[in-house]
């Protein structure tokens, strides 16, 4: 066992060394690098040494509400909260605005700057509920991306129904 062992390690040394050794010259030069001194390295006390998401990635641009009133501009209130919570990166309140039933199951990994550009918000009426949906065009990383918003307000909730979000394509 410990033979076949030193075998298999002798034989992977071997060949690492063999690979090394066929590269050109031009790929194993190394580049030049400066040496400071200690004075160069002064950090200014002010500074944090540690960064935040939110140091890296500038605070998105919020749709205005001041074009909208009722339950257009609820769901107005509603996606400026889902982009609030993914800046933030606070998974458990961004969780909080989806219905139990959506098949979102966690934040994406990415976060939106703006919405580009908004489609209008059609909300129609079911047999229990209200339902909303609107396109969306996105600003994530410097890429547009299209997706619709589904919104549900339950009938049953009554007066107190607030919207949530359904899903989003």
């Amino acid at each position: 066992m410990f033979r076949r062992l030193a075998l298999i390690l002798g034989v992977m040394l071997l060949l690492v060394t063999a690979c090394q050794s066929k590269t050109e010259p031009e790929d194993t030069q190394q580049p030049e690098v400066s040496v400071s001194t200690n004075e160069e390295l002064t950090v200014d006390e002010d500074e944090s040494a540690v960064s935040t998401p939110q140091d890296e990635v500038a605070p998105p641009e919020y749709v205005d509400e001041s074009k909208y009133s009722g339950d257009e501009l609820e769901i107005v209130k509603l996606m400026n909260t889902r982009m609030r919570y993914l800046y933030e990166q606070d998974e458990k309140r961004y969780m909080s605005l989806f219905a139990p039933e959506s098949p979102i199951s966690g934040m994406p990994n990415y976060i939106f700057s703006k919405i580009t550009s908004m489609g209008d918000i059609t909300i129609t009426e079911q047999k229990k509920l209200y339902q909303g949906f609107v396109i969306i065009t996105e600003l994530i990383e410097g890429v547009e991306s299209s997706s619709t918003m589904v919104f549900w307000k339950w009938k049953a909730d009554g007066e107190h129904a607030k919207w949530i979000i359904a899903d989003i394509d």
